[in-house]
């Protein structure tokens, strides 16, 4: 990280119209113009670390077809409105690893538009840029119509939010209830501000060969503490073979690992009552220290820098021999290089002294009061969330994605691959951002500042576990004690 310790961790406070400023040049930290609202203060920004350029995502292969272990429910049929006729629709999302999801989408919006008169389109961009762009439409009272959030973003955004409680009624009519993971962080009080399409969850990757090239004694069944993984480390960077660990600013694997480890050491955001911060744990100063001790042994020290397809392209290019990351990895080696998927292992997260846990959200999609087509936004949504197309979206992931529902979960593309099963165990250890309160408003705040983040890039560039960790209870009261 080449920016100075002063600099890398100061923020002044914004006015608003700097605030929409920021967003409009590409700030990496998101500024929520509802949120201010919410909060009634202005948020102080972290400056993040500037990741190195990274390429798109490589290519993944195409799944084969399985067939649905369990039915859908039949379709209530339903005729077109004559209003959609000639309108328009534009939604937004995030980029995915696995970029045969977006031929899809864009294929099952020609195939809404056929049906309906509907002219639909679809943008993809990446993940760090998305809040920003969802702000600055909200601000701006323009813009996409629907849009793709990560989990505790409806809590943000909520008044500017379409209720769309008469469809999540309907899917949970077909397919069960939600997974209370999915609820915690998608319901905004109780209301349903947006549709559950739940996440990716992350899992341990490792290359067998360098495990046992270090002496692990059994690669096909890996370190499952914290403490064995760091130790096994220091000898797989021995034989160049480093543990790598993203700690950027980037919504996905950065999170992944420090909200994990920090739960696993005692420590979490906030007690129960979403106003006692609980972070600065003496079991977590400990773990802090047991993690910076094998930081410069086990761990490619470039991390600080890296962003969530830093680490992908590491692995694939033999760089790395252990990562947290999604099964995109895998599904990307299974096509660009054989001999590394057939040499992968993947484990669930390593538990601590306070147990294992999963950070693990759900995604939905929402829709934004400014549109013009709110009629064509919940046609769609109604359509797209349905079971025939909403399986097929979850199939061409290959188990990626995990269904915010157990309705899917027996389907193939979860169980046909024993190497992916951990994907799916990885749910049952999931605790929402905010825990032990709500995934709500507060918790999105913490989690779009990077403040569990930014605990350890702060860790790792002093050296101080004490510091970094008081300097991260300090930021989370400001949140959690306002």
């Amino acid at each position: 990280m080449t920016n100075s310790a002063e600099g890398r961790w100061l923020g002044g406070k914004l006015s608003r119209r700097a605030l929409v400023r920021g967003i409009a040049l590409g700030m990496a930290t998101p500024i929520v113009g509802g949120l201010l609202a919410a909060c009634g203060q202005q948020a102080t920004p972290t400056p993040a670390p500037q990741p190195t350029p990274t390429a798109a995502p490589a290519q993944q292969p195409t799944p084969t077809a399985a067939a649905a272990a369990t039915p859908a429910p039949a379709a209530t049929p339903t005729a077109t409105p004559v209003v959609l006729k000639g309108t328009k629709l534009n939604i937004l999302f995030g980029t995915f690893f696995v970029p045969e999801t977006q031929d899809l989408m864009k294929q099952q919006l020609q195939e809404f538009g056929k049906e309906t008169g509907v002219e639909a389109t679809i943008d993809f961009i990446n993940w760090p840029d998305l809040q920003p762009k969802i702000s600055a439409a909200v601000q701006a009272g323009a813009g996409p119509d629907i849009v793709g959030m990560w989990d505790t973003w409806p809590s943000l955004y909520k008044e500017a939010l379409v209720d769309v409680q008469d469809i999540v009624e309907q899917r949970m009519k077909g397919e069960g209830d939600y997974f209370d993971w999915v609820k915690k962080t998608v319901l905004v009080g109780d209301q349903w501000l947006s549709i559950p399409i739940g996440a990716p969850t992350s899992a341990q990757v490792f290359r067998k060969s360098a495990l046992q090239q270090a002496g692990w004694p059994d690669p096909n069944n890996p370190p499952d503490t914290w403490e064995d993984l760091f130790k096994i480390g220091v000898e797989m960077k021995k034989n160049g073979m480093p543990l790598g660990q993203a700690f950027g600013h980037s919504t996905g694997d950065p999170p992944s690992f420090c909200y994990a480890f920090m739960w696993a050491h005692g420590a979490m955001e906030v007690e129960a009552d979403g106003k006692t911060v609980a972070f600065n744990k003496p079991q977590f100063v400990e773990g802090m220290k047991l993690f910076l001790s094998y930081w410069k042994q086990a761990f490619d020290e470039t991390g600080l820098s890296w962003d969530d397809a830093t680490n992908n392209r590491a692995f694939l290019a033999g760089q790395i021999g252990w990562t947290f990351n999604g099964s995109s990895i895998y599904i990307a080696a299974k096509k660009q290089a054989p001999d590394i998927a057939e040499d992968i292992v993947h484990h669930i997260y390593p538990k601590g002294p306070a147990g294992r846990f999963n950070n693990l959200g759900s995604w939905s999609v929402g829709i934004l009061k400014y549109s013009k087509n709110i009629a064509g936004a919940k046609a769609f949504l109604e359509w797209w969330t349905a079971p025939e197309q909403f399986r097929k979206w979850l199939e061409i992931q290959q188990g990626y994605q995990v269904a915010p529902t157990a309705y899917y979960l027996n389907d193939p593309y979860y169980k046909s691959d024993p190497k992916l099963v951990p994907y799916v165990e990885a749910a049952k250890y999931g605790r929402n951002k905010g825990y032990a309160g709500l995934g709500n408003e507060k918790a999105a705040e913490a989690f779009a500042r990077y403040i569990v983040v930014d605990t350890f890039a702060r860790a790792i560039q002093s050296g101080n576990a004490e510091e970094a960790i008081q300097w991260g209870a300090s930021e989370l009261q400001k949140i959690y004690g306002a």
